[in-house]
């Protein structure tokens, strides 16, 4: 019986040992094919990885915006009912249009007055000297940046160029386009806004026949084209925009000159972002240049031959009319590459009078127009504000964009909804 037993135990054992075995042989296969698919896999994941879209970190880009305003003047009447007890308030001519101004990153005008003193006697055209206190309403408003190479900079002479940028330096207002010593004059105003670096250059056709001393012809910057190109490149390395202020062209007509856009033009292809026109008084066309430049490198420059008036008392049609232009830009930090990104415009009026008759004030016109109760606004007042509004943006062209404060005009671009 035992030895049955043993062969019985024997039998099973063989029996046990041959299933196994074939199971090792049937399913052994597969888990090893299985190991070799999981290895091939992981040697093919990365080949695998490159063939699919992977999202990079979009690149840290900084945004700001640039306004940019006409002609800042000064007139009689706008000094006399600007009168207080004790001296001058202007802060109501800005107050309707200081958020447009104050909301941009750097804001920018064209100073078409001088500030000689009290003691030489406030006058209007043909030699103006205007108050103080109408720098000081601009700087209250958000001006940063006044331009001061205007055909009335030399109104009141050596002496008035010198107090203007006196006054202007206490308020803190940057300048450029006059100069008090010949190391100032040779000076690049460069604003740092937000690590985004904006020269500014300003020049004029002339001062009304008057000129600078004959031992500091540097004093007012005189246009002068292979000069101007020079301090635009100049200014290129050490800036992200450059932007020039040209007070040129012919007063009264709301189409550029030949010479006037030549000139303009040549700027852009020297390296300017931007060219600011001043000196007609009246709005010209604006426009979008696509330059490439000596790197191979595209660039969108932006010229408007006129700003127009910003505030003055010339109530004639289209002189009464002006605009807060408003440029967007990109840097983009990684590359240090810094384009165009939008552009438009506010139309604005000047409304010589309000309810007490006193005050010049800039008014933003399609507020005015949109709301029945703004303050002051007569029937009168609306026609002619809807009259300016028509001329003004079947002028420059753009649509209306929604996406912002109501009153802006989109020209160029996308409305970028970051900004105030």
């Amino acid at each position: 019986m035992r030895v049955i037993r043993a062969i019985a135990i024997g039998a099973v054992v063989v029996l046990a040992t041959a299933a196994l075995t074939v199971a090792g042989l049937t399913w052994l296969p597969g888990l090893v094919v299985a190991d070799a698919d999981t290895i091939s896999a992981a040697e093919a994941w990365p080949s695998a990885t490159a063939e699919r879209p992977v999202p990079r970190p979009v690149p840290p880009v900084e945004r700001i915006t640039i306004a940019a305003v006409g002609d800042l003047m000064a007139h009689m009447p706008q000094v006399t009912s600007a009168s207080v007890p004790g001296g001058y308030d202007f802060t109501p001519c800005f107050a309707f249009v200081e958020p447009e101004i104050a909301s941009a990153d750097l804001a920018i005008g064209n100073f078409e007055t001088t500030l000689a003193g009290a003691d030489r006697g406030f006058s209007g055209y043909p030699t103006f000297n205007t108050p103080d206190e109408f720098a000081q309403a601009a700087a209250g408003a958000g001006f940063d940046v006044l331009t001061t190479a205007n055909n009335h900079v030399l109104d009141r002479g050596p002496s008035g160029v010198e107090r203007t940028l006196d006054v202007l330096d206490g308020l803190g207002v940057r300048h450029t386009g006059s100069a008090r010593t010949a190391d100032e004059a040779g000076r690049i105003l460069v604003e740092d806004v937000r690590g985004v670096r904006v020269a500014v250059l300003a020049y004029t056709y002339g001062m009304n026949g008057f000129t600078a001393p004959a031992d500091r012809p540097w004093m007012v910057n005189v246009i002068d084209e292979a000069a101007m190109a020079d301090a635009v490149m100049e200014a290129r390395p050490v800036a992200d925009i450059v932007v020039v202020s040209i007070h040129n062209g012919v007063e009264y007509r709301r189409q550029p000159s030949e010479r006037q856009q030549r000139l303009e033009e040549a700027m852009i292809e020297a390296g300017a972002d931007v060219v600011l026109g001043s000196h007609p008084h009246v709005i010209q066309p604006m426009e979008t240049v696509e330059v490439t430049d000596e790197d191979g490198a595209q660039r969108t420059g932006f010229i408007i031959h006129s700003l127009g008036n910003f505030v003055s008392n010339q109530r004639e049609r289209y002189r009464n009319t002006g605009l807060v232009l408003r440029l967007g830009f990109e840097k983009d930090l990684e590359e240090g590459v810094t384009s165009l990104s939008f552009v438009e415009y506010v139309p604005v009026w000047v409304d010589d009078t309000d309810d007490s008759g006193r005050e010049h004030r800039v008014l933003p016109i399609r507020a005015a127009l949109d709301d029945a109760d703004y303050p002051g606004v007569t029937s009168d007042d609306r026609a002619k504000m809807q009259q300016a509004w028509d001329d003004t943006t079947s002028h420059l062209g753009g649509t209306p964009d929604t996406s912002g404060p109501a009153g802006r005009v989109l020209f160029y671009g996308e409305p970028d909804v970051q900004r105030p």
